[in-house]
């Protein structure tokens, strides 16, 4: 077969070859997207559930402001004291969870509007959440209303104003007292938080290490009761925890902008540690 009549089958076959790398690129394309898109709608997903699980909470704990709220005119001055100072606490709760779940709403609605993999369904689900955190919103307020009438049935009882002195205040305080920071290695080598690494760190992939003893002052300071999730303007790829806290406790969530820390179990997530610290790359 002489050369001219190879040619046509030399084309051919070159069509054939540009064809396949098409195709896989194509296929690889597709796949690629789908992750993407599979990650998006889990990360979205988990904020909702976890809005869903504040509203449940914020409804417990409602049940349990109007069950001790009853009845405080026929019990002794101690018992009614100290059942002022759990409804106080219930009240803190329901506010900080609510400001959560707003903020949660928030950054749901932003995520999904800015994604090129938006999902409308969720759009109407976060507009019905709003709503919901809205009217949750207005019942809190009248409820307080009716816990500062009944704070002044406490205070005629126990004969203060005050339900709880300076010191317990205190001594509370410190119980659930945490502290938090975020920043790049060399940011927290420079506040004396992490040890500086080593010159072959980098190539053999260690972890940042803590030194022995650090400042708190620049760490912002949380409640452990009232926090369950931290915002950072930062991707959840370029965020890593590198102080204990105890696995399951907690889920780092987000899209290409933003994360939030996710606390699913306030006591276990801060019982190995109460300082959290988080390398940013």
């Amino acid at each position: 077969m002489d050369k001219v009549a190879l040619r046509p089958l030399k084309r051919f076959a070159v069509i054939l070859l540009a064809g396949a790398i098409v195709v896989t690129v194509s296929s690889c394309s597709r796949e690629e997207r789908k992750k993407e898109e599979e990650q998006h709608l889990e990360s979205m997903m988990t904020i909702l559930v976890q809005v869903q699980k504040n509203l449940g909470r914020i409804r417990q704990k409602e049940a349990v402001v109007v069950r001790l709220s009853s009845d405080v005119e026929g019990r002794k001055p101690q018992s009614a004291e100290q059942i002022g100072r759990e409804i106080d606490s219930n009240i803190r709760f329901i506010d900080s969870t609510l400001t959560a779940s707003k903020n949660l709403v928030s950054t749901l609605e932003k995520e999904n509007h800015e994604s090129q993999y938006r999902i409308s369904a969720l759009d109407r689900m976060t507009g019905q959440l709003k709503g919901e955190l809205d009217k949750k919103s207005l019942e809190v307020g009248t409820m307080k209303g009716e816990i500062a009438k009944l704070n002044r049935q406490i205070a005629r009882l126990t004969n203060s104003v005050d339900v709880m002195d300076e010191v317990i205040d205190e001594q509370e305080a410190q119980m659930v007292r945490a502290y938090y920071i975020s920043g790049t290695v060399d940011q927290l080598v420079a506040r004396g938080i992490l040890l500086p690494p080593g010159p072959f760190s980098r190539f053999l992939g260690a972890r940042p290490a803590l030194a022995s003893d650090f400042d708190i002052k620049p760490f912002r300071v949380v409640d452990i009761s009232e926090t369950r999730d931290i915002y950072f303007d930062k991707p959840v790829n370029r965020l890593h925890i590198v102080t204990p806290h105890t696995k399951g406790s907690y889920e780092l969530v987000g899209g290409k902008t933003s994360s939030i820390l996710l606390i699913r179990n306030e006591v276990e997530f801060w019982k190995k540690s109460r300082c959290l610290i988080i390398v940013v790359e």
